[in-house]
């Protein structure tokens, strides 16, 4: 069994922010919105006080800041220093400070890339791997999204 890639991912308060910022935007935002909405037009029927409103807008707005700054800190604490990924052909295995586990490719849902990361999100809600682009000891990291979408396909 021969490694296609090798990376390692240094969990940074920088990445774990960007992360949650992703999934913030990209997930949450619109069941956010919409229930600050709904919530909003009921308080208003009810009281008929555009103030209060406004003002449950803003405490929600500044509990949004307060929720992503809390996510970023867990995040952060629960991931441990880092996270380093063997990818073969056929399955990846995942090694942390206090433990090494294999994975299969058919559990990857999607693949996500940003500008410094690639982001692999599981099945079931089983979480996302964060991998940087910068922490590739072996394997080009342009080849690396053909291959995990390769894999991605053959589940289809």
């Amino acid at each position: 069994m021969n490694e296609k890639f090798i990376t390692e991912t240094h969990f940074t308060k920088k990445l774990c922010h960007d992360f949650v910022n992703y999934i913030n935007l990209h997930r949450q935002i619109w069941l956010y919105i919409i229930i600050l909405v709904i919530i909003s037009l009921l308080e208003y029927k009810n009281s008929h006080s555009i103030e209060r409103v406004l003002m449950f807008i803003g405490a929600m707005i500044i509990m949004y800041f307060i929720s992503s700054f809390a996510s970023t800190f867990i995040l952060l604490k629960r991931n441990g220093k880092f996270l380093k990924l063997h990818f073969y052909e056929h399955n990846m295995f995942v090694e942390t400070e206090k433990k090494r586990e294999k994975i299969s490719y058919d559990t990857i849902q999607k693949i996500v890339e940003q500008d410094k990361y690639f982001y692999l999100f599981f099945t079931q809600n089983r979480g996302a791997f964060i991998v940087e682009k910068a922490g590739f000891s072996k394997g080009n990291m342009n080849k690396f999204s053909d291959f995990i979408k390769n894999h991605l396909s053959q589940k289809h």
